[in-house]
């Protein structure tokens, strides 16, 4: 039987983080009332002229910094015409033959433990249309034009991806640069990144291209993951029955509920835009001085900076990926290891305790967890002072207070105790109540220690330190640990 193979491109629009609009000094905040932020030229009023917002700019070039692309000098803006409802100038200014960059790509982690890079074809600027509301109880739909005009880079890869598993690890790629740059925030549920799928299949071996279709309403990249893995098995089912022919090129709808996706319309071929150069907008032109500049204030992309952490601290590549899923993380990371605690508790705490207490806050890390009272915290439990486990137990407590770590666990006599003369009379008392498990302990079943560290921590209200502890207890049983 023939193997088949998808043959999958991605394109995606980024909202670019700016506070107005790609053409016009109009608000782009999220979630204000419908129509409420407009102006002249999101209304596309005669005689309104549009002005290039030099933020928008910026950001775009940051864009392309991020994935490693070639920023032209010289790039124009093009009216492509279209007729919908939402669209109130009849057309939508983007970039077409000369887009301000090309080349480029992201470097994807496999599932092998390999690595692949998948190529960028362009990323283009241009803006967004507006947004139809449809009644759940009537026969009319509404225009909300407030994102019509807000600013976007579309972002092309070329046709290399070659499984949903690659398409879903591309875009967490993609989206860990843009927000790690400053470019967007990248919220999908409020609309700045969106995904549109390009797939097609072909026998494995070929070269050529076969119909692709192109598959719409991908709101989530687990959306977009199941959206591939359905278009793919239906594609491959009318191959091997014969019925490719039925396959037509043409734009689909991922429907989330029933899994499945339906037919929008037929693709229209770029002719049917009849683009060309916006009358109104002058060529853009992007210095070399100007890039420079962009340049200078990018930060360690965040690969770059997994790498420096795999090869400075030993980690191995989930943590480094996990502690570099957003700069927020790695930075915060990296002023614990600043302030002396050890790499590996640094990026334990950060992992555990300070995003646990981020995520059920909605704060910040910093907010959540200041990284001053963190390490202090962290050098309590290194040194023996604090037992991991007490420590864990008082964290949200703790750091709700915003008290200092040891005078919180001073006051609470959470502070271990040092005393050898107590620590043996703690094991003692523990091993007089536990006989039966003593006498396992001398019978050979020597993980039965666990139970008595147990036993002795809940003696001393948790004030031993339960590596003295089962040292102890070894001692006075006679057993080699």
């Amino acid at each position: 039987m023939l193997e088949y193979e998808p043959v999958i491109g991605l394109e995606v629009h980024c909202q670019l983080k700016t506070t107005s609009k790609m053409f016009s000094g109009a608000t782009t905040v999220f979630g204000r009332e419908p129509n409420s932020q407009v102006d002249p030229v999101s209304l596309g009023l005669p005689g309104a002229l549009p002005v290039i917002n030099g933020r928008a700019v910026e950001l775009a070039v940051r864009a392309a910094l991020a994935v490693g692309a070639n920023v032209h000098r010289h790039s124009k803006f093009d009216r492509k015409h279209y007729f919908y409802p939402d669209l109130p100038k009849g057309y939508q200014i983007s970039q077409y033959d000369e887009p301000y960059c090309t080349g480029g790509g992201i470097t994807i982690d496999l599932e092998d433990g390999s690595t692949k890079y998948i190529n960028l074809t362009r990323i283009h600027m241009e803006e967004d249309a507006g947004k139809l509301i449809h009644q759940e109880d009537g026969p009319h739909s509404e225009v909300d034009l407030n994102r019509a005009g807000v600013p976007l880079v579309e972002i092309v890869s070329e046709p290399e991806i070659r499984s949903a598993a690659e398409a879903y690890a591309y875009l967490m790629e993609l989206k860990r640069a843009l927000k790690w740059v400053g470019v967007s925030d990248c919220e999908m549920q409020e609309g700045s990144l969106r995904c549109d799928a390009n797939v097609s299949v072909r026998v494995k071996g070929e070269t050529t291209f076969n119909t692709r279709v192109e598959i719409k309403n991908l709101n989530s990249f687990r959306g977009v993951e199941a959206a591939i893995i359905h278009e793919v098995h239906s594609m491959i089912a009318l191959h091997r029955a014969g019925r490719a022919g039925e396959i037509k090129q043409c734009t689909k709808l991922w429907d989330p509920v029933q899994k499945v996706t339906r037919m929008m319309r037929v693709k229209e071929q770029a002719a049917d835009y009849r683009y060309f150069p916006d009358p109104d907008l002058p060529p853009l032109e992007i210095t070399p001085a100007r890039l420079d500049e962009v340049r200078r204030t990018m930060p360690e992309l965040p690969r770059v900076r997994e790498e420096r952490f795999i090869k400075d601290f030993a980690f191995d590549r989930a943590v480094a990926h996990e502690l570099t899923a957003e700069a927020e993380i790695a930075d915060y990371f990296e002023a614990l290891v600043a302030k002396g605690c050890k790499a590996k508790l640094a990026a334990n705490w950060t992992r555990e305790e300070a995003m646990r207490l981020a995520n059920e806050s909605h704060r910040t890390l910093e907010q959540a967890a200041p990284n001053a009272s963190m390490a202090k915290l962290i050098a309590l439990v290194d040194g023996g002072k604090v037992a991991r486990v007490v420590a864990k137990e008082h964290c949200t407590e703790l750091f709700a207070s915003g008290q200092d770590p040891e005078a919180w666990f001073t006051a609470r006599g959470a502070i271990q105790v040092q005393d050898a003369g107590q620590l043996s009379a703690w094991v003692q008392q523990c091993l007089e109540q536990e006989a039966k498990v003593v006498a396992d302990i001398k019978g050979g079943k020597v993980a039965a220690i666990g139970r008595l560290v147990g036993v002795t921590m809940k003696l001393s209200g948790g004030k031993a330190d339960p590596n003295q502890v089962k040292v102890e207890i070894l001692k006075q049983l006679g057993v080699a640990g």
